[in-house]
């Protein structure tokens, strides 16, 4: 067992899994899975060896999957809230892992984010490849953008744009503001942008450019790094305008009927929908049950709300592809299924980030807040496999490099 001490306890090992677990994530479900579990076991195996610290916000997670637990007692559908409350196995899984490791410098951190970022760019090398050699075959643009351009429907790996977007926004955002390699920088943010443009994610990539601003904005002094940076803004909103199906999105989306899709009682099947209304009109149905069923408290239970979306929404004749839709807001579907206390866990999460920023005065803090914050509103992030393993690895790093309120226990 000392044989292998000292690579239980160095942190070459966690910053190769860690990396290993995030690189795996545009992969099938399976890669992420066996990642984690790897991730999970060296962790604890490492307990032997050194004194377990608890950080208090790491445990956060841990309350959650609890009072998803807990809705099992209150649930419209036991069924559906028991194969919900699996699914949020990381919500466990990722702090325990965290807690159980051994002390993380930030130099990890910084190697981490930026081993993910070269991962990322490769992934999307191979994306544009392919959707190079498929349009060179049938002539088709449209497999370049959005959802299409991840599909890669031999592999069967079910990745969605938004999904992936968020990943390549924090990772661009990472290397133009953290890293020292000049001539890779360049490249691998060139073609993170690129890639950000093509998956046409409209929030993500305003959104992008707003943090980007504020970084550069909160920035101490010019350096190449800002310069980079004012670079790559120039080229992204030049490309909001060289690539249509972004800009065709952006301006289909100025045509949005907010009022209507408020206050309509009934819509024919063929509604001339916008990402923006139909989220709106997920809002409005999502109070409308919580009023009429008088659940504010307690929610439905965990997973158990989509039967009664389906309700709705056939009440007000929506076209039948939207009956599976959730909520795409990760605000409201934690407040329907597990009530007020869901909601004050969300806004928590995201206040110990930004907490944590205020605390380290770093930047990538702020740029994981904003970004997480602003698709919290357009998808229910963190109820999807990728989506949560994404969010609790890059939110227990950053607590395990800026361990606060501390409890040491003797192992």
């Amino acid at each position: 067992m000392n044989r292998i001490k000292p690579y239980l306890l160095s942190e070459k090992t966690y910053s190769f899994l860690i990396t290993a677990v995030l690189i795996s994530l545009p992969l099938r479900h399976a890669f992420s899975n066996t990642t984690l579990i790897v991730l999970l076991a060296v962790s604890l195996a490492s307990v032997r060896f050194h004194k377990i610290k608890v950080n208090k916000t790491q445990l956060l997670p841990a309350l959650f999957l609890l009072l998803m637990a807990a809705s099992l007692l209150w649930t419209v559908s036991f069924e559906d809230s028991i194969r919900g409350l699996e699914r949020h196995l990381p919500y466990l899984m990722i702090p325990v892992l965290y807690i159980a490791m051994p002390t993380l410098s930030k130099k990890v951190l910084l190697k981490v984010f930026y081993s993910f970022a070269v991962g990322l760019a490769v992934f999307a090398v191979f994306f544009i490849s392919y959707a190079m050699v498929n349009y060179l075959a049938n002539g088709n643009s449209e497999i370049f953008f959005y959802h299409q351009l991840v599909e890669v429907k031999p592999l069967k790996l079910g990745l969605n744009a938004i999904y992936v977007s968020v990943m390549v926004a924090f990772s661009l955002l990472f290397v133009i503001f953290y890293s020292k390699r000049k001539f890779l920088d360049w490249v691998v943010s060139l073609i993170l942008l690129l890639f950000l443009v093509l998956l046409s994610s409209k929030n993500v990539f305003v959104t992008t450019l707003f943090a980007g601003g504020l970084g550069l904005f909160l920035s101490k002094k010019i350096t190449l790094k800002r310069v980079l940076f004012l670079t790559v803004l120039i080229s992204g909103l030049l490309s909001v305008v060289m690539f249509s199906p972004l800009k065709d999105r952006i301006n289909k989306e100025l045509t949005s009927n907010v009022e209507e899709v408020l206050t309509q009682e009934k819509f024919n099947r063929v509604y001339p929908w916008t990402g923006t209304t139909i989220r709106l009109f997920q809002a409005r149905i999502g109070y409308e049950l919580l009023e009429e069923n008088n659940l504010f408290l307690t929610g439905f239970g965990i997973n158990a709300s989509k039967k009664k979306i389906e309700e709705k929404q056939t009440f007000y004749n929506l076209y039948w592809g939207y009956n599976d839709y959730n909520f795409h807001n990760q605000y409201i579907q934690a407040f329907v299924e597990l009530g007020v206390l869901g909601f004050i866990f969300i806004l928590l999460l995201l206040t110990i980030i930004f907490k944590g920023y205020l605390y380290e005065k770093e930047l990538i803090y702020l740029f994981f807040f904003i970004l997480m914050a602003a698709v919290f509103i357009t998808e229910s992030y963190i109820w999807r496999q990728r989506g949560m393993i994404f969010f609790f690895i890059i939110y227990g790093l950053l607590l395990k490099v800026n361990e606060q309120k501390i409890i040491p226990i003797a192992t």
